[in-house]
């Protein structure tokens, strides 16, 4: 007997082919049924019309719930575990590389906790604190370096709760990514105010904050060419990755020992220090988890050490596999650090340009 699928059902079956083409067992484990279930639902075995379910699992998607075939309802507060189980979910979809599913889910809830939070209730405020740092994080990552501003409007939210709250953790954070966001556009004088902010004034903030601080207060040191405050700041900032469980870290796990053996990679790269930078990637590699974004970035960081080396074949390999799969995600802020390797090789050709005129005469083209 052949059987039709509820209009939710048949949903779910479109909604995991046009994500990554996800398994049953996958999204089963997302939506937190058991697979036999959803594989009811899909095949019209079970109908899915429970309106309560239809509405959790419209929130878990973070789509409307009339995409599932049932009205929108008045909202319901959610507690703080409630909203803190949402913002989870964000973060993995973002170290999945599903970043556009992490968006629709952070844009819902921070539309929701607008109607909710009106109080200054510490522990719901120490949640949209929370929330306001995943959804910098979301901006970040889908924005330009010369728009990075967009994500400053969002911390710097983070930063006043953090300060009404007294909550010296999430201050240090929301000033970090501040610093560092200047740092992408540029401005390196105003991301090291906010990242020696960040590192004078909160000595009560947790030691993966502390940790991630100093990482990219080194980054910024080094982009000013002060290569001891880098050396120094980039110590502190092992010593502290040693003492953190990245697991449950304030940080998300974007901070641990993998991200500052990554970072020391990618700086000896960016001076040019093929060895030095490989060596030091390939420690990363052994202490981050096999996520597809960090995946992304080791490829980023590699693709600029081969071509600063000189070994350009292997590099723009690497380079054309980070564009692809960073338009694919849409990681802008990893497609940024592809434009670097572009700009290099940029710098390449123009370096070549007076021996080939040499050569060949002002009308010599590239061979």
């Amino acid at each position: 007997m052949k059987h039709t699928p509820s209009f939710a059902g048949q949903f779910l079956k479109n909604y995991r082919d046009a994500h990554h083409k996800m398994t049953q067992e996958q999204l089963a484990a997302e939506l937190n049924i058991e697979p036999r279930t959803l594989r009811a639902y899909e095949n019209g075995e079970r109908q899915l019309n429970n309106v309560n379910e239809l509405r959790r699992i419209a929130e878990v998607l973070g789509i409307e719930p009339e995409l599932l075939g049932v009205a929108a309802s008045i909202y319901v507060p959610k507690t703080p575990e409630q909203i803190e189980e949402m913002i989870k979910r964000v973060w993995f979809l973002l170290r999945e590389e599903r970043i556009e599913e992490a968006r629709n889910v952070i844009n819902r809830l921070m539309q929701n906790l607008q109607m909710q939070i009106t109080s200054e209730d510490p522990i719901l405020l120490r949640s949209l604190a929370h929330a306001y740092h995943a959804k910098a994080h979301v901006t970040s990552l889908t924005s330009k370096a010369k728009e990075a501003g967009n994500a400053i409007s969002y911390y710097g939210k983070m930063e006043e709760i953090a300060r009404i709250i007294d909550d010296q953790t999430s201050l240090n954070i929301a000033l970090t990514y501040q610093g560092d966001m200047y740092r992408r556009m540029g401005d390196i004088e105003k991301a090291l105010i906010y990242l020696e902010a960040a590192r004078d004034t909160t000595p009560q903030a947790d030691t993966a904050a502390r940790g991630n601080a100093a990482q990219l207060l080194a980054r910024a040191s080094l982009r000013r060419n002060d290569r001891y405050a880098f050396e120094r700041a980039m110590a502190e900032s092992e010593e502290l990755a040693s003492a953190i469980d990245p697991d449950k870290s304030s940080t998300q796990g974007h901070f641990n020992l993998g991200t500052v053996y990554e970072e020391y990679g990618r700086s000896y790269a960016e001076l040019g220090q093929m060895q030095k930078a490989l060596d030091y990637l390939a420690r990363a590699e052994s202490h981050l988890p096999p996520t597809k974004l960090w995946k992304l970035l080791l490829k980023t960081a590699r693709a600029l050490a081969f071509v600063k080396g000189g070994e350009l074949s292997e590099g723009i390999q690497l380079a054309t596999e980070a564009a692809i799969e960073s338009r694919a995600t849409g990681n802008q802020r990893y497609l940024d650090r592809v434009y670097l390797v572009d700009r290099y090789l940029d710098d390449i050709q123009n370096m070549r340009k007076p021996l080939q005129e040499a050569l060949y005469g002002e009308n010599s083209v590239d061979i």
